[in-house]
């Protein structure tokens, strides 16, 4: 008796939830945040100190233990620490990947760690902050 009301249940399982359920994708990339990436990423491959500095939102906010960039001159002379060559070439290949809890907001991941966060701000987006997931 145990057996065939463990099969029902088990059969009622399989007609309810589907073997392959797709898995949800990240929400679309907007027209303005796939403009504003585009020309990011392409201060990033220049190494546009000057660009990727009127890009960005102050203070930009760094990893745990590493000071915050406050003003844009702080960016463009700390701006090898956050795109050494690595990260350069992480960039020149990356898609966002849009928050779906916020829709205005969107990461760069490079490597298992490293997430760059931009998001709307003043109109448009900008870069507004460094996280590295591990710390």
């Amino acid at each position: 008796m145990m057996n065939i009301i463990l099969n029902a249940t088990l059969a009622a399982l399989c007609l309810v939830v589907p073997a392959n359920v797709p898995v949800q994708e990240n929400a679309a990339a907007t027209p303005a945040m796939k403009q504003f990436w585009s020309k990011f990423q392409n201060a990033v491959a220049k190494n546009d100190r000057d660009a990727v500095a009127a890009m960005s939102k102050f203070p930009l906010l760094m990893p745990y233990g590493v000071p915050s960039i406050k003003t844009r001159a702080q960016l463009i002379r700390r701006y090898g620490e956050i795109f050494d060559a690595e990260t350069r070439k992480c960039f020149a290949t990356a898609q966002p990947q849009v928050d779906d809890a916020k829709a205005k907001k969107f990461s760069i991941n490079c490597g298992e760690a490293m997430m760059y966060w931009f998001e709307f701000s003043g109109g448009t987006y900008k870069f507004a902050s460094v996280d590295n997931v591990n710390e």
